[in-house]
């Protein structure tokens, strides 16, 4: 993982079952200790998101990803390995997986 910045691009597996219905997009969980709710990102049915300017420089965040379709949405993914943002701008990968 390399951290650079205040850009993560994730990247995650397709569920082997989607629960009877085509999957029509994902949730993003991003958490960080320092906040008390869990902010959001909708994404359509790719298996990758880059997330900007949603960080604060010099904290940790961790991420979940739910799959969604028309019945509702799947549970969440495990977290993330802990991203830290450092105080400069760049660039941050990892990969979280859907479970």
């Amino acid at each position: 993982m390399k951290v650079t910045g205040t850009t993560v691009s994730l990247t995650w597996t397709q569920p082997d079952d989607n629960g009877g219905s085509e999957i029509t997009g994902y949730v993003v969980a991003c958490v960080s200790a320092y906040e008390s709710v869990a902010q959001h990102l909708v994404v359509g049915v790719t298996t990758t998101a880059t997330v900007k300017e949603l960080f604060k420089c010099g904290r940790s965040y961790v991420f979940a990803v739910a799959a969604k379709n028309a019945i509702g949405f799947g549970d969440f993914s495990h977290f993330s390995e802990q991203v830290s943002i450092p105080q400069m701008t760049g660039m941050v990968s990892i990969d979280c997986h859907v479970v």
